[in-house]
């Protein structure tokens, strides 16, 4: 079953929202191309692209997390080493076997440890970003004189 975006899942960056809703269009076309007859050659295009963007968003978030003074920016920046390392780890398994049948579990079991890694990151460790980023567009996004006409009448 795949990945459907809601709006409960947004952090409220439009850039990071923007990379999390491909990030499930991926993962849910990487879990369709393994539903049935495998097509290594399109799983093996999916995963690099799958792997790229990853670690792009990693990069973009963090740099993010960084500009928000997000508080738990080593932790989460440790989370997505730990997932990079593990995709990789998988990524490396695929290619060394040959065996047609192994290199099929092995896809199958990524596809399902995506969706699930996505959608618990999201809700456990991206959605704790959500009032640092409201914080900050709130402190940066009103002007000296605005603040000021919100208080006088």
């Amino acid at each position: 079953m795949s990945i459907v975006w809601r709006e409960a899942l947004e952090v409220g960056d439009e850039g990071i929202d923007s990379d999390h809703k491909h990030l499930v269009d991926l993962i849910n076309a990487f879990e369709i191309a393994v539903s049935g007859k495998i097509d290594h050659k399109k799983i093996a295009h999916i995963l690099l692209g799958l792997a790229e963007y990853t670690q792009d968003h990693f990069k973009r978030e963090e740099a993010i997390q960084l500009t928000i003074n997000y508080p738990y920016y080593d932790s989460h920046r440790h989370a997505h080493r730990g997932v990079l390392k593990q995709l990789g780890a998988i990524v490396d398994l695929y290619a060394y076997h040959k065996d047609e049948r192994e290199r099929d579990k092995i896809v199958r079991d990524l596809a399902a440890f995506l969706k699930e890694w996505l959608v618990e990151h999201i809700i456990h460790s991206d959605l704790r970003m959500k009032p640092f980023l409201e914080a900050k567009k709130k402190k940066m996004g009103k002007k000296p004189s605005e603040q000021v006409n919100l208080i006088t009448p």
